[in-house]
């Protein structure tokens, strides 16, 4: 059947601003490399920065607060051979390492980046970012899939009221720091398709998704309670899995929100926007209910028309390399990043674990009954 792509203003609650949408192949071959002084691509550990593309002085502003707040040492700086650059890459590079950058790498494919721009300085003039400041920038290349439909519904029997809140808790605090695309997104693109399917001459001949049957019970519309209940109210449940999921569910929440999301500079990031003409973030999650449901197939949707436009970056961190406490502030924004990525890791393991745990006990009962 025929598909629709138009694109049309959507706002929806969150900490990342949603403007009008842009479209974007699926997968972002043709991001704008950001002028970085660390490109590390998956976050991989091994991986090598590649370019210096800022200057002198704000290399070596940069290297002096790092040794002004212990965080670079002597050796350090003699095993960087005396030159700030590679004396800012490997204090970066150690921390991430240090914070489990290993675990997230075998999950998410994620580009953490440094630089005076948020994108290649060849793609911009010397006016469009100028402003003293460096930035950690987070980009993505793929998102993140969480399969959550079987857990909703086994927590929702374990107490009524308990799977609504742990997908309201992991929503929130994943949306904090990184994009999620979900059931909210994928009913923002079903209206899209029902408005522009109303405007062609065979409306019926349109294939357009039914969200509300793909959702748990507990989530659709005429069972939803205004308020649901935080997840840290209900009491834990004594099933181990599931106990597990709970409290790694209540960590990632209290981490999530242990500290604020950085603050940019709003009419910098207009002008950004505007110049850059930005797309919303590339989504570092989906978060859908079952293989093949609704939400996947308006992401799919969606992916086929996504890239025309650069997405803004998942996460800004803005940091004045000449001010230690400016420089000292940017080290627990990433550690906060990378304890969520890694929580979320855990969890999407405990869903999987417990997958693999019913379909092998299912073929040995019919093996068994055989």
């Amino acid at each position: 059947m025929p598909r629709l792509a138009r694109s049309k203003q959507h706002s929806r609650t969150g900490s990342l601003i949603a403007r009008k949408r842009r479209s974007r192949p699926p997968r972002a071959r043709h991001l704008a490399n950001p002028a970085s002084l660390i490109g590390i691509p998956k976050l991989e550990v091994g991986h090598a920065g590649n370019r210096i593309t800022f200057g002198c002085s704000e290399l070596n502003s940069l290297a002096q607060a790092l040794v002004e707040i212990d965080l670079a040492t002597e050796s350090d700086w003699i095993a960087a051979g005396r030159i700030p650059a590679a004396l800012v890459d490997f204090v970066f590079r150690r921390f991430l390492r240090d914070h489990d950058q290993e675990i997230i790498a075998e999950r998410f494919e994620l580009y953490l980046t440094l630089g005076e721009s948020l994108f290649d300085a060849r793609y911009s003039d010397s006016g469009a970012d100028s402003n003293g400041l460096l930035y950690l920038v987070l980009n993505t290349e793929s998102s993140f899939p969480l399969c959550v439909g079987s857990t909703i519904e086994e927590l929702e029997r374990c107490y009524p009221g308990m799977g609504v809140a742990f997908y309201e808790t992991l929503h929130q605090a994943l949306y904090r720091w990184i994009r999620v695309y979900d059931d909210r997104d994928a009913s923002y693109r079903i209206e899209q398709m029902v408005e522009w399917a109303e405007g062609e001459d065979d409306p019926n001949s349109y294939e357009i998704p039914k969200l509300d049957q793909d959702l748990p019970q507990c989530l659709r519309s005429s069972e939803l309670a205004e308020s649901p209940r935080s997840l840290d109210t209900f009491a834990v449940p004594a099933e181990p899995w599931l106990k597990d999921l709970f409290q790694t569910t209540v960590e990632l929440h209290s981490i999530s929100h242990s500290m604020e999301r950085p603050r940019v500079d709003e009419e910098w990031l207009e002008d950004q926007r505007s110049y850059y003409s930005l797309d919303l973030p590339f989504p570092s999650i989906l978060l859908y209910f079952r293989p093949g449901d609704a939400v996947m197939a308006c992401f799919d949707d969606e992916c086929e028309y996504w890239g025309q436009e650069t997405p803004e970056p998942n996460l800004i961190v803005p940091l004045r390399p000449d001010d230690p406490d400016s420089v000292r502030q940017a080290f627990p924004v990433l550690e906060t990043l990378m304890k969520v990525l890694v929580l979320t890791v855990r969890i999407k393991t405990l869903i999987e674990e417990r997958e693999k745990s019913t379909c092998d006990s299912a073929l040995t009962l019919e093996a068994n009954s055989t």
